[in-house]
């Protein structure tokens, strides 16, 4: 019997074919869907991280601007209160040259008769000894033995209000209202245009002097006043002046607001509102209330300055900690309250406006890298096939790997797919790299501001101020001062080949060591660089040199020996407005050959002379027409406009070059650090032995 034949296996319908290829097709796409979803979510998630940061920095950044305006308005005030210390304990201790029953010497004054009233004052051209007039109601004969030694003391306080135009650039006004019927004002002003009118006596600054409101005999900060359209508003601090525990009357230096609104100018962030108040609550500086500051006849409050959305947030704003930032109705804050007055300065920004900057700066390029990278995607999905599912998977799975910057070798892949994970891996790579050596760069940058001195010595016979502003994150430019034996004053200025961490870690090495090697007591000069010149070319195989300017100055004689190490010569201002460059004595930067020798010269300023040191970043700064700033443009700032302080030299310097560069950028560092000789006769110190911070960008 014929046996059946073999069942066959039937054949698959096409339509189950077609069903197991329509499944297997749809769990593809719906798995490279939710993979491809994941890598852009995941993608976007870290680049909303990156712009956080960004904003953090953004943050950070206005509260070190911040902090340091605050403390440069802290000195400001302080100079006036302390500058007002010393008028007091000038004028109180000062024994009158007139003796009791005696008046002094009346000759100088001119006596008017006005509404039936004698009227007197120091009309005629003041002499070198006056700097203001005296001005009075009354006669000046046969008064009593008090009136005329109060008299004789406004006369002691004429002749030290002199130092006012030395020491307080910010002092528009000063005065002296004694309670004997007369008034001592400075500037001087004929007593035709600022005479002597009673009405001082209801002045709140008089007033909150009188020993009712003030026993203590403390300083204080009056209301803010208008004094006309040339000055405009001004703040007064004040003092009661006693004599032999008797009120004589009330000293105050005035202020202008429109000094405090040019400060306000240089806040060093674009965005954003600072402004100051006083105890009243009156605007002191704002950049939009003062646009214009000698044309506000009434100071704004405080409603006036704040946006609109913190102007019910008051109480929220007294309980900010000082000087950190916080966020109140989608607005950034800091407040920082005085401690030389009762001021207080606020800033403040709206968050959105931080995130639009962080949003403009940054956002096109990580856009354009989520876009790219989403591309690369959907060219990547258009073109796979069964084959390239393996492949897809294992870039899916590196790139994720390679986002959170957790190292990764490439997988066994088909020839075509590995320039894909190349270039993936080298791009993570080097971003991780770059963030590396931006944080080696601020850390250095940080390094080296930390290694400069951030306190000038504010001596009774000189003043010495400076500032350093880096062109990269690190700069070769550094600057010292310090004490050596004998009260003798180093002096350094700076300049290291080259930029970057190399340069700027030599920097710090030949500043460590040149004070160390000035400090052990060596008034020889040339032996000191000689040192600091053998250690510097010892292995020196990078071969970086530093170009330096070192000088020891005596306070007692004002003399200044110096050595010039191929530093640009540092220029003298003379007192009369001349001005003249030091010789160049000679001698090759140290770091470049052991053994040389570097000669020794001097220099005796006289009183009123300045000493501005700088390096090549003045001097070679460059503007859009390629010319130089240049030797003779720099000793033309000062020609016939003599220096009255270190600041204002060193600021004069910065602010002429940028204005030269005009916004062109430089590719070398700006340092300028300044002397100023100004012997006084012996008397009280200005600021005591506290010393007053520089600057350093």
């Amino acid at each position: 019997m014929p046996q059946p034949p073999p069942l066959l296996p039937s054949p698959q319908p096409a339509a189950e074919r077609e069903d197991v290829a329509v499944n297997f097709f749809k769990n593809y796409n719906r798995v490279i869907g939710l993979a491809y979803g994941a890598i852009l979510l995941g993608l976007l998630a870290f680049f909303l991280y990156q712009l956080r940061e960004k904003l953090d920095e953004e943050i950070g950044l206005i509260e070190a601007n911040f902090e340091r305006y605050s403390q440069f308005i802290e000195f400001v005030i302080r100079s006036s209160a302390d500058h007002l210390d010393t008028l007091r304990m000038m004028v109180e201790e000062e024994e009158p040259e007139a003796k009791v029953g005696e008046p002094p010497d009346l000759s100088r004054f001119t006596l008017t008769e006005e509404g039936g009233e004698t009227r007197y004052s120091l009309d005629q051209v003041p002499d070198l000894d006056m700097s203001g007039n005296l001005v009075g109601i009354g006669p000046l004969e046969g008064r009593s033995s008090r009136f005329y030694r109060d008299l004789d003391l406004a006369l002691v306080l004429n002749a030290g209000f002199r130092s006012l135009v030395f020491t307080l650039p910010n002092a528009v006004r000063a005065r002296f209202v004694a309670h004997h019927d007369f008034a001592l004002f400075s500037p001087w002003r004929s007593s035709a245009i600022q005479p002597f009118t009673r009405n001082l006596y209801l002045d709140p600054v008089w007033d909150l002097g009188r020993p009712h409101l003030n026993p203590d005999r403390e300083k204080y900060w009056a209301p803010v006043y208008f004094s006309g359209k040339s000055e405009g508003l001004l703040v007064p601090v004040a003092v009661p002046i006693y004599r032999d525990d008797r009120f004589v009357g009330v000293l105050s230096i005035d202020t202008s607001l429109d000094y405090l609104n040019r400060i306000n100018a240089d806040f060093g962030y674009s965005l954003g509102t600072s402004f100051l108040l006083d105890a009243q609550g009156k605007v002191l500086a704002h950049p939009q209330l003062y646009a214009n500051p000698l044309t506000v006849e009434e100071a704004p409050v405080l409603a006036d300055a704040l946006p609109e959305a913190l102007r019910h947030q008051v109480a929220v704003l007294e309980e900010l900690t000082r000087n950190q930032p916080r966020v109140v109705q989608d607005h950034v804050v800091i407040r920082h309250r005085f401690i030389s007055a009762p001021w207080t300065l606020v800033y403040t920004v709206p968050r959105s406006t931080l995130w639009h900057k962080v949003l403009a700066d940054y956002g096109p390029a990580m856009l354009a890298m989520l876009l790219g990278l989403a591309a690369v995607m959907a060219v990547t999905y258009l073109v796979t096939s069964r084959e390239f599912v393996g492949p897809a998977a294992k870039l899916v799975r590196h790139l994720a790997m390679e986002s959170r910057f957790q190292p990764v070798k490439i997988p066994m892949v088909p020839s075509a797919w590995r320039p894909w994970f190349e270039t993936v891996t080298r791009a993570f790579r080097e971003s991780l790299q770059l963030m590396a050596l931006r944080q080696e760069l601020d850390v250095a940058a940080k390094m080296q501001i930390a290694i400069l001195p951030h306190a000038w010595p504010m001596h009774p016979r000189y003043q010495l101020w400076g500032t350093m502003q880096a062109a990269k994150e690190v700069g070769g430019d550094f600057y010292d001062h310090f004490e050596v034996a004998g009260g003798l004053r180093g002096l350094v200025v700076a300049d290291v080949s080259g930029k970057g961490i190399g340069p700027g870690l030599f920097g710090m090495m030949a500043k460590t060591l040149l004070r160390a090697t000035a400090m052990q007591g060596s008034l020889d000069l040339s032996s000191v660089i000689e040192k600091v010149n053998d250690e510097l070319s010892e292995d020196n195989d990078s071969c970086i040199f530093v170009t330096l300017f070192y000088g020891l100055f005596d306070p007692g004689t004002g003399l200044l020996r110096f050595v010039n190490a191929g530093h640009p010569p540092p220029l003298v201002v003379h007192a009369d407005g001349n001005e003249e460059y030091l010789p160049v004595l000679g001698g090759i930067a140290p770091g470049i050959l052991a053994g040389a020798t570097y000669p020794q010269g001097s220099l005796k300023l006289r009183p009123g002379d300045t000493l501005v040191l700088y390096t090549d970043g003045v001097t070679e700064a460059m503007n859009a027409a390629n010319e130089e700033f240049g030797m003779q443009r720099f000793a033309a700032l000062f020609s016939g406009r003599p220096t009255l302080s270190p600041i204002e030299a060193v600021e004069r310097t910065v602010h002429a070059v940028r204005d030269f560069a005009a916004g062109f950028e430089q590719s070398d560092d700006i340092t300028c650090v300044a002397l100023h000789y100004q012997p006084s006769p012996p008397q009280a110190p200005l600021f005591g032995s506290e010393a007053v911070p520089g600057g350093t960008a």
